[in-house]
């Protein structure tokens, strides 16, 4: 029952294709913690209740929830799942759409402290432990225990999510873990103070205002979140779906999500709500390149002018007089992973020529047409004035000057 991700990269592709992980060797490891559940009012601490018909119901709720994914049968299993939180709805479909296409070898739930909240509400802690079946590779098999919520609703016991706690800004909702066990308030109060201020400059550069709320949830480690997102997929450190939360992860001890990181990924929420939803007509170094531009608002003019600096280099001639730059028509879709780093900064430089070349409004224009209805190739002849040949000749005939 896990969840759902994405970049500090984001590499997301188009909503018909499988989403792209974002590679980190340093989380294939085991996976930890999952599900979602969405802000409710807080309770008074429950006193755990002797064995009675909940914690009957409930164990037999996880037992076929466990068959029904050692099965493959994601319908039966989503019959388990609370409507509550679309949000959290989407995310374990897809997650149980993985586990169909990557079927398990072993699949074992259990629950322990079950609290009886009120006669439709109870908590727990419920463990997993798994393994794929046609791989042995590091990250095929995993396990952990994490405190959930399960709601009584249409005469069943589901499951709705992770006992999350919640605070809500301008356009968004923040999630985070705070309990006996653990306890991320002190990260999530500093997120709180930089939140609104992502939320006003990055729909007042854009010119768009998201009709949804933003959902970001955060996690304690990379393989918490890797867990949570696609049990397939084990170097995950960021995830970024249309219609999922935003997914991201304590940094380097302990430390807060980095404002920049955060408002990159707000920045592809938004160009996701301009698309109704969906990706758009973005090919995949696009979508990078204005996140990467929304994240750059929170930078320094000393780390936007590296940027230019390094991809300005990449556009001189090397001794066989050939330019470095990654081609464009190969970055339709997320590229290997060494080359997603120089491919997003490439990608940003663009975004930002036609910034300061054509300015917001036109750029604005040019982005919300593909985004809804017009190709890249159509979107700047009818709103830059140029071919896309044309205009990618001239960025890299104004790359040099930036070195």
């Amino acid at each position: 029952m896990l969840i759902l991700i994405t970049l500090s990269v984001a590499g997301c592709k188009k909503a018909d294709e499988p989403p792209t992980p974002t590679p980190d060797q340093s989380s294939i490891q085991a996976a930890s913690t999952l599900f979602a559940q969405p802000t409710r009012a807080p309770h008074a601490t429950p006193t755990a209740t002797p064995i009675g018909s909940i914690e009957l119901e409930l164990n037999r709720v996880i037992a076929q929830m466990e068959q029904a994914v050692l099965a493959g049968d994601s319908e039966k299993y989503m019959t388990y799942i609370s409507e509550a939180d679309p949000v959290f709805w989407t995310e374990q479909s897809r997650w149980a759409k993985d586990w169909q296409d990557h079927q398990l070898r072993a699949f074992n739930l259990s629950l322990s402290g079950i609290n009886t909240i009120s006669d439709t509400e109870a908590t727990a802690r419920l463990t997993m432990i798994w393994s794929q079946r046609d791989s042995t590779d590091a990250g095929s098999a995993g396990g952990t225990t994490v405190s959930v919520v399960f709601r009584h609703e249409g005469g069943l016991w589901r499951l709705g999510g992770e006992l999350w706690q919640t605070f809500d800004v301008e356009g968004i909702r923040f999630y985070y873990f705070a309990n006996d066990i653990l306890n991320n308030r002190a990260q999530a109060d500093a997120v709180k103070e930089y939140l609104p201020g992502i939320y006003t400059r990055v729909t007042r550069e854009f010119d768009f205002v998201p009709e949804q709320t933003a959902h970001i949830k955060m996690y304690e480690s990379i393989p918490t979140m890797q867990n949570m997102t696609r049990l397939s997929m084990s170097r995950i450190s960021l995830w970024n779906e249309p219609g999922e939360a935003i997914k991201i992860t304590l940094g380097p001890s302990n430390t807060p999500p980095q404002e920049v990181d955060v408002a990159r990924e707000f920045t592809r929420f938004v160009l996701y709500e301009m698309a109704g939803g969906t990706h758009g007509n973005f090919p995949w170094w696009l979508e990078e390149g204005i996140a990467e531009y929304g994240s750059s608002l929170f930078r320094t003019l000393s780390q936007r002018n590296r940027v230019l600096k390094q991809i300005a280099g990449l556009a001189e001639p090397n001794d066989e007089g050939e330019m470095r730059l990654v081609d464009w028509e190969a970055l339709q879709t997320a590229p290997d992973p060494s080359q997603l780093e120089i491919a997003r900064n490439q990608a940003y430089t663009l975004v930002q020529y036609v910034t300061q070349t054509y300015g917001t409004e036109k750029r604005n224009a040019w982005i919300k047409a593909i985004a809804t209805e017009q190709t890249l190739e159509e979107a700047t002849e009818a709103h830059l004035g140029v071919s896309f040949e044309d205009l990618n000749a001239v960025w890299q005939g104004w790359l040099p000057s930036q070195g």
